[in-house]
């Protein structure tokens, strides 16, 4: 029997302890190794991912940035209105309820980058469906609204403008009536004895935005007035003895009398001379400006009509203005022709007979009507013999 010495099992035991340490230690860098490898291959992955990602994410921004707002249709173009007073959000609306808001978050982003908030314009605006975010923000801000002209031709009254303001759509009639008498209007056209805005709605083109309301473009037509009377036509009113208010009113007279522009002159003086004999105006546009529902037939009875614009029944001026007359009228008023005619009939061709006398202007009146019996008597006729060919 063999038994071992306490040397031999200590040489055992510590070989065996060596070997234990030696797999230990093996096992150990084995798994460092292994860890190491993994979290390589997980930080390669996750390096691939967020370029992947961010790669992504630029390209996604990169394409709604540079997306048209109306990628289906990219020929055509939207309006929006934009009233005075208008808000940022509820112009978001508005943009939103024609489609053109295909990405919200950007739009908000630009926004607050663009401080669009407090710099987007009043107006009517015509947006391109083939822009991209930025440049609907952009012309929101800095872009030029749509004007529409308008035309105000001379001799036209209030009413009139009123209905033609509404045609154009550019303002709503009953409102422009309304404002007819209004005290802060009226202050702006400089006369503190004017009751009413007839007569200071300049005639003239204008371009106005559809976001103008009805006071912006009356106070428009009312410095456009200020403009044309200036200080020489003041200086020149108070050499012929009138006031501003006096000129303008019988400015509206000569602009609705006036048949021939070189007559406007002649027409002027005839009233001129009334004035200074104290004679009635005797004026069928006075007449019908004082009527209600005048059908275009003026008859004996419109002639005795009691209204304040009757100058057959009252001496002097009307209480105001019968139309809007333009330049050359105010400038016939203040620059007179210098003869004695009192009186004067249309021709029927555009064109009037001046006469010095009553006699004289009966006989014209007498001739003129007669040549005018003469012409629709003729034209019947020949309607009649037309009709009958057919």
């Amino acid at each position: 029997m063999c038994v071992e010495t306490p040397d031999v099992a200590f040489f055992i035991v510590s070989r065996y302890n060596k070997s234990l340490q030696k797999n230990s230690h093996h096992k150990t860098n084995s798994m460092k190794l292994f860890i190491l490898d993994n979290w390589k291959r997980l930080l390669a992955g996750l390096l691939i991912f967020t370029v992947v990602g961010v790669l992504s994410l630029s390209g996604y921004i990169y394409k709604i940035y540079y997306d048209p707002i109306m990628g289906s249709d990219l020929e055509n173009s939207s309006i929006i209105l934009i009233p005075r007073g208008s808000t940022f959000d509820s112009v978001t609306g508005t943009v939103r309820e024609k489609g053109l808001l295909p990405y919200p978050l950007l739009y908000r982003y630009l926004a607050k980058k663009l401080r669009v908030y407090s710099r987007v314009q009043t107006g009517e605006f015509e947006i391109q469906h083939r822009w991209n975010t930025y440049e609907l923000l952009q012309f929101l801000i800095s872009g030029r609204s749509i004007r529409h002209r308008i035309t105000i031709p001379e001799g036209k009254n209030f009413a009139e403008i009123a209905e033609r303001l509404f045609r154009a759509e550019l303002a709503d009639k009953e409102t422009i009536l309304s404002l007819k008498h209004d005290p802060e209007l009226l202050r702006k056209t400089g006369i503190t004895g004017a009751t009413s805005l007839e007569g200071f709605l300049f005639p003239e083109t204008y371009f106005f935005s559809r976001a103008e309301n009805e006071q912006q473009i009356l106070s428009a037509m009312i410095a456009q007035y200020r403009k044309v009377f200036n200080t020489d036509f003041q200086q020149r009113a108070e050499e012929i003895g009138l006031d501003e208010y006096e000129v303008l009113t019988l400015a509206s007279i000569v602009e609705k009398e006036t048949g021939a522009d070189s007559e406007r002159a002649l027409v002027a003086s005839v009233f001129h001379n009334r004035l200074k004999r104290k004679m009635r105006l005797d004026s069928d546009p006075t007449v019908i400006y004082g009527l209600k529902d005048f059908n275009g037939n003026l008859t004996r009875k419109h002639l005795r009509a009691r209204t304040p614009y009757n100058t057959y029944t009252r001496y002097g001026l009307p209480p105001t203005p019968i139309s809007n007359p333009g330049k050359a009228s105010l400038q016939s008023v203040l620059y007179p022709a210098e003869n004695k005619f009192l009186y004067f009939v249309a021709r029927g061709d555009g064109s009037s007979k001046f006469s010095k006398t009553l006699r004289e202007h009966n006989k014209a009146v007498w001739y003129f009507q007669k040549v005018r019996k003469n012409r629709q008597a003729m034209s019947r006729k020949r309607k009649q013999a037309s009709s009958a060919k057919l």
